[in-house]
């Protein structure tokens, strides 16, 4: 779906306008997005907001109108009609066999897009959520001949939400309405590239060449960011033979986003962590993408504080030369900061509800033509970093996934992350670092014995980061 969305956006430039005319409001005005800062509507939809979303709708079907033709005219694909629109809307829902970077990049990719139309139309974080799922559900059932799926509904909805939110502020950090020439094309276009639904927006109104004032909420009061480059040794899975390994080169980024502690209102991802990954082995490139951000904290704090429980939603995809896994997920969790200026240690606790998670099974392929098993279930973490004047020293964490299989060869399956991480300085702002992960995984059969792996990686690495 989403390579055919790629090329959608790409024709509906133009159209743009048709659904974004007359929508620059003053809100709209600062940036296609109200401010993060500001106080959020008494309810997710105010009377205000109902003709941005009726625009919001109208760019949905562009959208999707624009990717239903490109699949009929330029890639020759199976047309759908009314006859299969109506067989989709009585039933018939599966779990398709798509790969996991199908389901689990490209679809949040276009959940994302989706998304930022509705918060570049000027509507809430949370008035943006149910245009998320109703553009993902036009699509299942209006933009393919086949049988919709569930998978896809959910992952789109759900992981485009938690990407298109944090792709937004990250957007609005390479934005500035002040640049001019070939400083302005670069980020005007890198945003149009990750960020459709506010690059086309931009585009729509004529911001992407104006110049105006930067929003306030531009950049966040904290801001953090971690790039390396290294080397890892990944245990690969057993097959009757003793356990052979590989070796590939990885880059990686990490980004803290805004400061829970500092006391300020929370606002969905005014708070987040995102952190993506490439590596070079034979295949797979895109190794993990991952994002976590805050929606809420459950006690409002007076001022700067040392604890911080709130909500959280996660969504994590990993792919690798030893296993696949995915989860979108819902979190209560309590973030700590112990210590001073010079020593701290931070700490996060949580329980998490997981809708959906994907993990990687030696014997799905034969039952659901694919290599992975869809579950739902419970899971948890506990990680904790030392740092010294910013520094992160060491890091260590666990992470668990209970899950039942809802479509899959399995029965049930309990997924378990445990990282050991440690840092050194080197002159230039450089350090020296290396990791320890263990993946972990047992499943269970009907019809055969349970199964267990373990699976360990080393890395080692040179980082930066910078504020």
């Amino acid at each position: 779906m989403s390579r055919t969305l790629l090329l959608a956006i790409l024709c509906i430039g133009a159209a743009s306008p048709a659904y974004a005319q007359g929508a620059e409001t003053p809100a709209a005005e600062s940036d296609s997005t109200s401010s993060a800062s500001s106080a959020p509507p008494a309810s997710p939809l105010s009377e205000e907001q109902q003709p941005q979303l009726a625009r919001a709708f109208a760019g949905l079907v562009i959208l999707n109108g624009a990717a239903v033709a490109i699949n009929n005219l330029a890639r020759d694909l199976p047309s759908t009609r009314p006859g299969t629109w109506w067989r989709n809307i009585r039933g018939g829902w599966n779990w398709d066999g798509n790969n996991i970077s199908t389901n689990s990049i490209e679809h949040p990719y276009g959940g994302g897009v989706y998304f930022n139309i509705a918060r570049s139309n000027g509507l809430s974080f949370w008035a943006s959520a149910p245009v998320t799922l109703a553009g993902s559900l036009m699509w299942e059932l209006f933009g393919e001949p086949v049988p919709p799926s569930a998978n896809d509904l959910i992952i789109t909805t759900m992981s485009g939400i938690a990407l298109g939110e944090a792709t937004r502020r990250l957007s609005l950090l390479v934005l500035n309405n002040h640049a001019r020439g070939i400083d302005r094309v670069w980020r005007e276009t890198a945003v149009l590239f990750f960020n459709p639904g506010m690059g086309l927006d931009r585009l729509s109104r004529g911001q992407t060449w104006r110049q105006r004032p930067n929003p306030i909420d531009r950049r966040p009061d904290n801001l953090r960011a971690t790039a390396a480059i290294g080397a890892r040794r990944i245990t690969l899975p057993p097959t009757g033979s003793p356990s052979a390994q590989v070796n590939v080169a990885i880059a990686t980024f990490d980004l803290q986003y805004g400061d829970p502690f500092n006391g300020a209102r929370v606002h969905p991802f005014s708070s987040f962590t995102f952190s993506a990954e490439l590596a070079s082995g034979p295949s797979t490139t895109v190794t993990e993408i991952a994002t976590r951000g805050m929606l809420a904290t459950l006690s409002r704090p007076a001022g700067p504080t040392r604890h911080v429980s709130g909500v959280f939603m996660d969504f994590e995809y990993q792919w690798n030369e030893a296993f696949q896994f995915s989860q979108q997920s819902f979190g209560l969790g309590l973030l700590s900061r112990r210590g001073g200026s010079a020593w701290r240690l931070n700490t996060d606790l949580s329980a998490e509800l997981v809708p959906l998670m994907a993990s990687s099974d030696p014997y799905a392929e034969e039952r659901v033509s694919r290599m992975y098993d869809y579950g739902t279930g419970l899971g948890g973490r506990a990680l904790a970093q030392l740092e010294h004047r910013g520094f992160r020293f060491l890091s260590a964490g666990y992470r668990a996934y209970w899950g039942l299989t809802v479509n899959g060869a399995s029965q049930s399956k309990l997924i378990q992350f445990a990282t050991l991480e440690a840092r050194a300085p080197l002159p230039f702002g450089l350090s020296a670092g290396a990791a320890y992960n263990m993946y972990l995984q047992r499943s269970t059969y009907a019809e055969r014995s349970s199964a267990s792996v373990s699976l360990p990686q080393f890395s080692v690495f040179l980082s930066t980061s910078g504020r």
